[in-house]
């Protein structure tokens, strides 16, 4: 994506489920994916929905805030990014307890080759939901089309490059101390971690009480903000080398790739997490 993108422009009105009734999560996010699937998006059904199963099975649901719930899968099995939403103007009865308001259900689907426009496209989405009044009016919008009216009417765009506030909230919403950031084919181009927000946060503090003029947060991309030199591990290395790298260079975060593709992202604390686990089960 070289050029912005409306966020109406993203949605169509096929994909949009007015009134979404469903006794379960994996039912309501099954109807939202035979949205996608036929309009010909999903080349392999079985694939993504055994992703989902394997969510249901975590009982890890991520949110878009209090009133929306994520259902997100990147699959080589998507043909392209695409976003369907279902909607109810009271809070659904199979939302987790920890969503007890949601009253959107958004499904991502991206090929992992989408990496950098599936971050941008849920920032997008994020800061639409966000905003209480119209969140207010698509909750209780009585069909498609006008759903569709009220996005078209906030005017909002998927910018071309992703900014640093957007990637604070993704940052918050993962719990993530560090982010990879990826080209369009899913090579590592650098990493943005907690060290390079934070001074760029100061130096707008410090703005609002001198003459001198510094961009605004929202206004910075990414790539003016990223660790250009990162270390990558590949998917066979061994534990006891990350080890090594994390005690003596004192690295965070470590993006995985096979072939020069980002393939997963490692940190500290999933090492620590490792290295308990063997105590864990002694205790047991």
């Amino acid at each position: 994506m070289d050029s912005p993108v409306s966020i109406s422009g993203l949605l169509r009105e096929e994909r949009i489920v007015v009134g979404l009734k469903a006794e379960s999560y994996g039912e309501a996010v099954g109807q939202l994916l035979d949205r996608l699937d036929a309009a010909g998006l999903i080349g392999d059904r079985a694939a993504v929905d055994d992703l989902v199963a394997a969510e249901i099975e975590s009982g890890d649901f991520p949110t878009l805030g209090a009133r929306a719930l994520l259902a997100h899968y990147r699959s080589d099995s998507a043909k392209e990014l695409a976003v369907a939403i279902g909607t109810s103007p009271t809070p659904f009865t199979f939302a987790p307890d920890k969503s007890p308001d949601a009253v959107f259900l958004v499904l991502i689907i991206s090929p992992r080759s989408a990496a950098r426009y599936y971050l941008k496209t849920l920032a997008g989405l994020s800061s639409l939901l966000r905003r209480s009044d119209a969140a207010d009016s698509l909750a209780s919008a009585p069909s498609a089309r006008e759903f569709l009216a009220v996005v078209a009417a906030q005017d909002l765009v998927i910018r071309p490059e992703l900014a640093v506030s957007e990637t604070i909230r993704v940052m918050v919403r993962y719990r993530r101390r560090g982010l990879p950031v990826v080209s369009d084919n899913g090579e590592v181009l650098g990493m943005v971690t907690e060290l390079e927000v934070l001074r760029h946060s100061l130096s707008q503090v410090l703005s609002e009480s001198s003459s001198s003029g510094v961009e605004p947060l929202q206004d910075v991309e990414v790539r003016d903000v990223m660790q250009r030199t990162v270390m990558c591990l590949s998917e066979d290395q061994l534990i006891s080398d990350v080890l090594g790298a994390v005690l003596s260079e004192g690295v965070a975060h470590f993006p995985v790739v096979t072939e020069g593709k980002l393939v997963g992202f490692l940190s500290r604390s999933d090492l620590i997490d490792k290295l308990l686990e063997p105590a864990t089960y002694k205790q047991l």
